[in-house]
C-alpha cells in the first residue's frame, strides 16, 4: 500500500530550502548551480515549434557521488513551476522536466560518471504566450537502493531539497526566420 501511495518520502517541517541564484546545491547524487534563465526561440540550433518557446536555465551539473547516474535520474531531479508546458515530445504536461544539453556543443547527456562536471542548458518548452517573468526550479535528491522490482541498485525516491527562483529574460522582439536548406 505504501508503494502505491508514493513510498516513504522524506520531508522536513519547512519543506525544500530556498536557495539564491548562483549558489551550489547538493541534490544527491548531483551538485548543481543555477546561474540565469532566458526565453528563447532557438536553443543549441533547434527552433521552437510555432506558438512555442524555450525557457532555458544556464547551469552547472556535477556528479557528487562515486556511483554513476543516468539521464533519467538527472531529468527526475529537476522540475519547474511553468504553466502551459510540454515534454520534449510535444505532449502537454503539468510537471515540466528539463531537457539537459551540454552548452559547448548541444549534445545530450546520457548519464554522468564520477568526477565529471558539465556546463549545461536546462531547457523547458512552453506556449509562447506563457513565458514567465520569473520561474522557480525545484531540485530533488534521490536515494541509492535496490529496486523493489528486480533488486538492481539505482537512484530512487526523488524528494525536493531546494528551490531556486530565477528572473527570466524575455523573448526577443521577433522570432527568427528558419534557415533555408
Amino acid at each position: 500500500m505504501v508503494s502505491l501511495l508514493g513510498g516513504w518520502a522524506r520531508s522536513t517541517p519547512d519543506g525544500p530550502a530556498r536557495v539564491a541564484v548562483g549558489s551550489e546545491i547538493e541534490a544527491t547524487p548531483f551538485r548543481l548551480r543555477l546561474d540565469e534563465a532566458a526565453a528563447r526561440y532557438v536553443v543549441d540550433g533547434n527552433d521552437a515549434e510555432p506558438g512555442q518557446a524555450f525557457v532555458v536555465v544556464d547551469a552547472q551539473i556535477e556528479l557528487a557521488t562515486k556511483t554513476s547516474a543516468t539521464t533519467t535520474t538527472l531529468t527526475d531531479a529537476i522540475t519547474a513551476d511553468l504553466t502551459d508546458a510540454y515534454t520534449v515530445y510535444g505532449t502537454p504536461t503539468d510537471v515540466p522536466e528539463a531537457d539537459v544539453t551540454v552548452r559547448a556543443d548541444g549534445s545530450t547527456l546520457l548519464g554522468l560518471g564520477p568526477g565529471l562536471s558539465y556546463d549545461v542548458h536546462l531547457t523547458f518548452i512552453v506556449d509562447e504566450g506563457s513565458v514567465p517573468e520569473q520561474m522557480t526550479v525545484t531540485l530533488l535528491e534521490h536515494t541509492r537502493r535496490p529496486s523493489a522490482l528486480d533488486g538492481a541498485l539505482g537512484w530512487f525516491d526523488a524528494a525536493p531539497v531546494a528551490r531556486v527562483t530565477l528572473d527570466v529574460a524575455p523573448l526577443p522582439a521577433t522570432r527568427p526566420e528558419p534557415e533555408g536548406f
